[in-house]
């Protein structure tokens, strides 16, 4: 993304400048001055500080850009333009009252403990002579095991494979007979997979790979009832053990998140003491659930020096994973890792309340930076905050971009996917007879991940995004009829489709929101812009980019 492109919402240079410096008071030459906002002068130390704090915040692409002349230069303008919003935030009071001092209060706590959790791991580094030593430990854990590289022509049946196999004999391209013949996801690169270590093999294959000289093309292999296999390998890679250097890199990575893992852990064993710090294990127990009543959610988790933190907290936290992720985080260990993490930042935010004072006094550029933020916040969720669209504005884009909401024709259905057909005829009788019982079967006997986790709910699709067998069937069968068994490559689907919508437009009502979020930071975006502009001239602000 451009640079010039980043102060995509209201609050982008407020939250992208986190913290302001003070100008230095000393006489400065005029080449150490590089902005001028009123009386307040932005020093080249100032701006050489604010910098390195950009670049430390960025990722690597930012960083690059931020490198660039072009971007050293954003950079001077927008601390200038943080000063001017400063400035005239303090002009109108906004640094007093309830709310400004609770937002001050919140920051400045959020920052000392990001500060005093880096502090914890600052320094901790991992040599040379550590890793060296890692490796020599653990040779076994870095060989790289057999590979090979394959080639493979996939059909349905063995008569295919059979005459795909004489053409080959008789001097036929094996590119471009997979490229012609083959329906597996290689066939566009004429069958070439690439290195593939031995231990991603299937066994057939890998024993047929075995017994072949190089380029020798295998006899077909039976993979399924109606898969067929033609392989061969063009080069081999021996076992063996990877040089030191070519690991050393992620041995260092490694070794070092596990060195600051024990200083974190070390760190929540000695505040869990000094906090009073309190587990209700049944509660905790509890998130394994899928869903959770309104009692367990209102259970308490666990307790900080008296202080209750519920179950409904950390499942919010476990919400924001993705859907596909999150039962392996609720069935395994990987749980106990979310709530020691979880804990942790709770504790980190009650050391840091209970010691405040000392800590404020220990950082004051952080209590310095806090405050400026937030007097800034208070001034942008005055004027920002509170801007808002009209429903006509909304629906005024909506009729003038129709073309954006227009629908494919989409299908929802249900099925349950099985190897063997006489399973599948099985089933359907079955369902036939109590129709209710389907998503109780594909939970049970479907292979396909939404019998699982869906009772063989794959939700809406559109026309042609199934293979054609499949396709067809739910283009043609009556709505709410159980049909099959359909035979596609991937086995015998017993089929209920529960909905079909045709091609067209999405209502107003449906897509309100969606333009909601993309007008509304457009129309704080130019608020914002004009109002820096309107500051810039009252404050006489002045930039010296060609100092820089």
């Amino acid at each position: 993304m451009h640079l010039k492109k980043q102060r995509t919402g209201a609050l982008f240079i407020f939250l992208l400048l986190g913290g302001m410096l003070v100008s230095t008071c000393f006489a400065q030459s005029p080449e150490d001055i590089l902005a001028e906002v009123g009386d307040v002068k932005i020093t080249r130390a100032d701006y050489d500080k604010e910098y390195a704090a950009h670049v430390a915040m960025a990722n690597p692409q930012v960083s690059e850009q931020l490198a660039t002349p072009e971007g050293r230069k954003i950079v001077l303008t927008q601390l200038a333009e943080i000063h001017a919003l400063h400035k005239k935030a303090e002009q109108q009071g906004l640094n007093k009252g309830e709310k400004y001092e609770k937002s001050f209060h919140d920051m400045a706590v959020a920052r000392l403990v990001s500060e005093t959790m880096q502090g914890l791991v600052k320094g901790v580094e991992i040599t040379d002579s550590e890793a060296r030593e890692h490796y020599d430990k653990n040779k076994a854990s870095y060989t790289e095991p057999e590979q090979y590289h394959v080639f493979q022509i996939v059909v349905n049946t063995v008569e295919k494979a059979a005459e795909i196999k004489k053409k080959l004999s008789d001097g036929g391209s094996f590119i471009e007979l997979a490229k012609a013949e083959s329906i597996d996801e290689y066939k566009n690169s004429g069958g070439d997979k690439g290195f593939v270590s031995v231990t991603m093999l299937e066994k057939l294959v890998r024993s047929a790979l075995v017994a072949l000289k190089k380029d020798e093309v295998s006899a077909p292999i039976k993979m399924d009832e109606d898969l067929f296999m033609l392989v061969k390998y063009v080069d081999r890679k021996e076992e063996g053990t990877k040089e030191f250097d070519s690991v050393s890199a992620q041995i260092k990575r490694d070794l070092l998140a596990e060195k600051q893992r024990s200083i974190y852990e070390a760190e929540i064993d000695k505040l869990k003491k000094e906090l009073a710090f309190e587990m209700n294990p049944a509660a905790a127990e509890s998130l394994r659930k899928e869903s959770l009543t309104d009692e367990e959610k209102n259970a308490v988790l666990f307790k900080i020096t008296g202080k209750e933190v519920k179950v409904a907290e950390a499942e919010e936290d476990l919400q924001q994973i993705p859907s596909f992720m999150r039962p392996q985080i609720l069935k395994g260990e990987a749980l106990n890792d979310f709530l020691k993490d979880f804990c942790f930042r709770h504790l980190a935010f009650a050391k840091v309340e209970k010691n405040f004072a000392d800590l404020s006094s220990q950082f004051p550029e952080i209590i310095k930076d806090a405050a400026r933020s937030a007097v800034i916040r208070a001034m942008l969720d005055e004027k920002i905050g509170s801007i808002t669209l009209e429903e006509s504005e909304i629906a005024d884009f909506y009729q003038k971009n129709l073309s954006q909401f227009k629908t494919q024709a989409q299908m929802r259905a249900h099925h349950i996917l099985v190897k063997e057909e006489a399973e599948a005829k099985e089933i359907l009788a079955t369902l036939e007879k109590d129709p209710a019982k389907f998503s109780d079967i594909a939970r049970e006997k479907s292979v396909c991940p939404s019998g699982k986790q869906g009772g063989g709910d794959l939700g809406a699709f559109g026309e042609g995004q199934m293979v054609k067998e499949f396709d067809e069937a739910c283009k043609t069968s009556e709505i709410g009829k159980i049909v099959g068994p359909v035979k596609t490559d991937f086995g015998y689907h017993i089929i209920r489709v529960d909905e079909r919508q045709s091609a067209g437009v999405m209502k107003l009502e449906e897509v309100s929101e969606q333009i909601r979020a993309r007008l509304l930071p457009e129309k704080q975006r130019e608020t914002f812009t004009k109002l820096v502009e309107e500051l810039k001239k009252e404050f006489n602000v002045k930039v010296y980019q060609e100092k820089l």
